[in-house]
């Protein structure tokens, strides 16, 4: 089943929390998180390691089930997805794009970007076609035939990046997507990143502790032990040290 809709929210969490047993003590991920996304917004989740960002993208992305409270993709609740629905909506409707890059290492950037779309079941000329298309539009048309080990950081994020929009999602998930870049390359690919975004018109959640994503966001969430304190637009950004501690 693909789930295709056009609401103007493309993510909305209502007062979700999720608690973890680690032995006999209880975690709280996320308490109480609020939160409504609009469709084409580039928002970013700041926070120290260990305030629960990846928790927060696990739910978003339909990886993870909440404790309690509610998360809608669209408009739809996740908890009214069966396991093939939810699988559906990861493949055909969201992108995720990884700190350590997750590229298959033996096949070329060329066959990386194509992989979901043969999941997706396109025909293979097509498949072709769209992955050397989005491979040139991040600036890899001379790369595309080389493996992840032929590739710098930098461009094997661009494949990332590549892989994550070659389906056409209305989501895309960035988990600190320039944790391994030096400052120069992360700053080129968020950037980058912006820039396909505001193309395409998907709407992006990327989760940092990476100050330099603050200038190219629409709105900032601020997330510590779980809870987001504040959501500002860019120009309201006011930093203090508890935000950045990592």
């Amino acid at each position: 089943m693909v789930i295709r809709m056009l609401e103007e929210i493309t993510i909305r969490m209502d007062d979700v929390w999720k608690t973890y047993m680690m032995g006999t003590e209880e975690v709280k991920a996320l308490q109480g998180v609020s939160l409504d996304i609009p469709r084409g917004e580039f928002h970013v989740i700041m926070g120290p390691s260990g305030s629960g960002k990846t928790t927060f993208l696990n739910m978003v992305g339909a990886l993870d089930i909440p404790t309690s409270g509610e998360v809608y993709f669209e408009g739809v609740p996740l908890s009214s997805l069966n396991k093939k629905q939810l699988a559906s909506l990861r493949s055909y409707r969201i992108g995720f794009i990884f700190q350590t890059f997750n590229l298959v290492p033996v096949i070329t950037a060329l066959e990386n970007v194509s992989l979901p779309l043969v999941f997706q079941k396109y025909p293979r000329e097509e498949r072709r076609r769209r992955a050397e298309e989005i491979l040139k539009r991040v600036g890899l048309g001379d790369r595309m035939h080389h493996t992840p080990d032929e590739l710098s950081g930098g461009q094997q994020q661009r494949v990332a990046i590549a892989r994550a929009l070659a389906g056409e999602p209305s989501l895309i998930l960035a988990d600190e997507p320039t944790g391994n870049l030096d400052l120069k390359t992360g700053f080129q690919i968020v950037e980058l990143l912006r820039e396909l975004s505001q193309e395409t018109g998907v709407t992006v959640i990327n989760s940092t502790h990476d100050l330099k994503l603050i200038d190219i966001a629409d709105r900032i969430s601020w997330l510590r032990d779980g809870e987001i304190t504040r959501t500002q637009k860019k120009l309201d950004v006011a930093i203090n040290a508890n935000d950045v501690s990592i």
